[in-house]
């Protein structure tokens, strides 16, 4: 078990927890994914130059993550922080920054 910050909230012992062993498998389903896009990527440059990874590759994840951690809480920016875990103003800024930010009056 990993150690945790004293000072961080711990999640209740009583929640329902995923088995670890389903956890990592969940983990390496997504690294595999990843780095099969990243050879597809490379084998249609066809010797072009690529794009810089890291934005490329953040961009390509964060904004579908946001999207779908939005629509599971029902566009409730704390639960969805939370879900993340990310400060609220945090997911704010990330939400702005992919267009994904809703003003009151579009609500």
């Amino acid at each position: 078990m990993h150690k945790t910050h004293p000072d961080l909230p711990q999640p209740p012992t009583d929640a329902p927890q995923a088995p670890a062993s389903d956890l990592q498998r969940g983990r390496n389903d997504l690294e595999e994914v990843l780095i099969r896009q990243l050879d597809q990527y490379f084998a249609q440059l066809e010797g072009r130059e690529p794009h810089p990874l890291y934005e490329l590759v953040l961009h390509a994840v964060e904004r579908p993550l946001l999207l779908y951690v939005m629509s599971r809480c029902r566009s409730n920016q704390c639960a969805a922080a939370d879900l993340l875990g990310i400060n609220r103003n945090t997911l704010r800024k990330k939400l702005a920054e992919h267009g994904l930010l809703q003003s009151r009056a579009n609500k």
